[in-house]
């Protein structure tokens, strides 16, 4: 198969998947888990699954241990160990609107305080999704691990995608390393492999000048051979 059949066919079940979603009226609980099995097909990543691990899966429980020494349950809409916690909502006040983004906040707020929830042994995500499903995926990111505070992933300009954005093969792209390799996007590391890849360059085009130049040839001519003797 071509590349462009191939790009035809991604197009076309991209589009299929923002008209199936896109004016979705039923509630959060009848369409949070088709949703994002729905995504996951459309990223070709694996779906979640019910492990004795509790590392990929839906309603992964979690106990929150309260100040006072009292503890209360919780489960976690999606979660991937090591890569993302995700809560979805399905906010019924309009998508420009005060109401709607606030209704997001509270989402990214639980999705945090889920993160920090789950055992120590298992270390928290680098990111944190909150879906409101059939407008809009949040992504926010945290690469030390360690339940700090998550912040707007790439920027807070970008970091909200709407439905639509879908069709774009960079956004897809971004979805599918969080699923697939979160660390791929941790800027630090992004910024050290830059580095690694001009040293080594530079590397290669300083052996390469060296080799380049004839082995009888002088690198500089001595000083007397400058001047031509003027008779006395």
């Amino acid at each position: 198969m071509t590349s462009t059949a191939t790009a035809a066919i991604d197009a076309t079940a991209t589009q299929a998947f923002i008209q199936r979603w896109q004016h979705n009226t039923a509630s959060e609980l009848a369409t949070a888990q088709s949703f994002v099995m729905d995504l996951c097909a459309l990223l070709g990543v694996d779906k979640p699954h019910p492990t004795p691990e509790q590392t990929y899966m839906f309603e992964r429980p979690v106990t929150f241990a309260h100040g006072d020494g009292s503890t209360s349950a919780g489960r976690i809409d999606c979660y991937r160990r090591g890569h993302f916690v995700l809560e979805a909502k399905k906010l019924k006040a309009g998508s420009h609107t005060k109401g709607f983004d606030d209704g997001l906040l509270r989402a990214r707020s639980q999705g945090e305080a889920y993160a920090r929830a789950l055992p120590g042994t298992e270390g928290r995500p680098p990111f944190v999704l909150v879906v409101d499903v059939g407008t809009v995926i949040e992504v926010y990111a945290e690469f030390s691990k360690t339940g700090g505070t998550y912040t707007p992933f790439p920027d807070p300009r970008s970091h909200r995608l709407q439905l639509t954005d879908l069709a774009r093969p960079e956004v897809q792209d971004r979805l599918r390393r969080i699923w697939t390799d979160p660390d791929s996007l941790n800027p630090a590391r992004i910024s050290a492999q830059v580095t690694r890849d001009v040293a080594a360059l530079l590397a290669r085009l300083a052996k390469s000048l060296e080799t380049s130049r004839p082995a009888d040839q002088p690198t500089s001519r001595p000083a007397d051979q400058n001047f031509r003797k003027i008779p006395i």
